[in-house]
């Protein structure tokens, strides 16, 4: 990872000099995929498979939300890293093309305000949900959550202009 991607992470502007600068592309991929499969495997963790549970009489939605969001936050982490290593590997590593993706996706503003929603909706959530009297995992959870999908429904008003 490098200065310039988390600038453009935090939301600033930058030059096309500076978002060209990519030392390390394969790494740079490695964690965009692992961040969105958190995100992905997070959500249907807290959002999906903890209220069929709760439904089910197996606990309270917070104790459940809590269990499969941490759950799926895990398979996330390690599915992740092994998409990338497998994509990578399908497609027989071409450098060239791996750094014309980092490129691309630092420029899709609408992946990257969807990744700084989750980061800022998780922080916040493991801020706040202690202060309710509440876990700060499911806080950050629900609100890593809240993030992804505030900002995906951002995204789908401001393309409907």
């Amino acid at each position: 990872m490098s200065l310039p991607w988390a600038k453009n992470l935090v939301g600033i502007s930058l030059t096309d000099e500076e978002m060209k600068d990519i030392p390390n592309p394969v790494a740079e991929l490695g964690v965009h995929v692992t961040l969105k499969t958190v995100q992905a495997f997070g959500l249907i963790g807290t959002l999906v498979i903890a209220p069929i549970s709760t439904f089910g009489g197996r606990g309270t939605f917070a104790r459940q939300a809590t269990k499969f969001g941490k759950w799926g936050v895990v398979l996330g982490l390690v599915t992740g890293p092994a998409l990338t290593y497998g994509r990578l590997q399908s497609i027989k590593f071409d450098e060239k093309g791996v750094y014309d993706r980092c490129y691309r996706l630092r420029h899709n503003y609408n992946q990257v305000r969807v990744d700084r929603g989750s980061i800022v909706g998780a922080v916040a959530g493991a801020g706040l949900f202690p202060v309710l009297g509440s876990c700060p995992v499911l806080g950050s959870l629900v609100g890593m959550s809240t993030g992804v999908i505030a900002m995906a429904a951002y995204n789908q008003s401001q393309s409907k202009k």
